[in-house]
C-alpha cells in the first residue's frame, strides 16, 4: 500500500489537475487576504449566517464551501482519471487486488485532501497574520477551534466524493453530481420554502444543507446542532466507504 500511495503522490503532481488545485486555493487566500474581507461560493445560507463584526480568518473558515467544489479535482486525479484511461486493470494484478487497491486509494485520496485543507487554512492564517495583523487575525487558538470543529463534515465530504468516485467511475457524470448536487439540494428547499405547508420542511433541509453547516460548526452554534452534523457525518462516511468498497469490488472493471 505504501508504494501505491507513493506512485499515487507522483502520478497527481505530475497532472494539471494537481496546479489547478493549488493555484485556485492561493488565488483565494490571497484575495482575501488582499481586499481584507472573506469570499467565497455564496451558495446556500451560509453567508448570511456570518454576524457583522467577525474577524477576517474566522468568517474565511465560515466560507470554506469552497473546499467543497476545490476537493472535486484531487478525486477526480486520484480516482476517476484511471477509470477514465483504462489504467486501472494493469494496477489490479495478483499481487494488488481489488481489495487493497480500494483501501489504498481511499487512504491516500482522503489523507491528501485533510492535509490539503488543513495546511492551505494554517498557511492562510499565518499569512494573514503577517500582513493584515491582529486586528484581521483572531488568536490562534479561537481560529482552530473553529477550524476542527469543521473538519469532520470536510471529512465525511471528501469521503462522500471518494464512494462516488468508486461508484460512478465516469468523469462527466461524477462532475455533473458533485457540482449540481448542493445547487439542486439548495434550490428545492429554497421553492419548499415558498409552499405554506413544506415551509418546516424547508426550514430544516436549509439548516443542513451543506454551505450552512460548514458556517454555523466555524461559527456559534448550539450543541445539539454540532452534534446532529457530526452524525451526519458519520453516517456518510461509512455509507461512502460501504458503498464505495461494494460498488468497486463487486463489479466487474470495464
Amino acid at each position: 500500500m505504501i508504494n501505491m500511495m507513493k506512485a499515487d503522490l507522483y502520478r497527481i503532481t505530475k497532472t494539471k489537475g494537481f496546479y489547478i488545485f493549488w493555484i485556485l486555493i492561493v488565488l483565494t487566500y490571497l484575495l482575501n487576504i488582499a481586499t481584507k474581507d472573506f469570499g467565497g461560493v455564496k451558495f446556500g445560507g451560509g453567508p448570511s449566517l456570518i454576524p457583522e463584526g467577525i474577524k477576517m480568518d474566522i468568517g474565511s473558515v465560515a466560507m470554506n464551501f469552497n473546499f467543497y467544489f476545490f476537493s472535486i479535482i484531487p478525486v477526480f486525479g486520484i480516482i476517476i482519471a484511471e477509470f477514465s484511461e483504462h489504467t486501472i486493470k494493469n494496477t489490479i494484478t495478483s499481487a494488488i487486488s481489488k481489495q487493497k487497491y480500494f483501501f489504498s486509494k481511499y487512504a491516500f485520496t482522503l489523507l491528501y485532501a485533510v492535509t490539503a485543507f488543513l495546511f492551505s487554512n494554517y498557511a492562510f492564517y499565518f499569512v494573514n497574520r503577517i500582513v493584515n495583523g491582529t486586528e484581521y487575525c483572531s488568536s490562534l487558538s479561537d481560529f482552530s477551534v473553529a477550524f476542527f470543529r469543521q473538519l469532520p463534515l470536510m471529512i465525511a465530504i471528501f469521503s462522500l466524493f471518494i464512494g462516488l468516485a468508486f461508484l460512478l467511475r465516469k468523469g462527466a457524470l461524477f462532475n455533473a453530481v458533485t457540482i449540481i448536487t448542493p445547487i439542486v439540494y439548495t434550490s428545492a428547499s429554497v421553492t419548499l420554502y415558498t409552499i405554506e405547508t413544506t415551509q418546516k420542511l424547508a426550514e430544516k433541509l436549509l439548516n443542513y444543507d451543506i454551505n450552512t453547516m460548514l458556517s454555523r460548526l466555524a461559527l456559534e452554534c448550539s450543541d445539539e446542532y454540532r452534534r446532529n452534523c457530526y452524525c451526519i457525518s458519520a453516517a456518510v462516511i461509512v455509507l461512502s466507504f460501504v458503498i464505495g468498497y461494494f460498488s468497486f469490488t463487486k463489479r466487474e472493471l470495464n
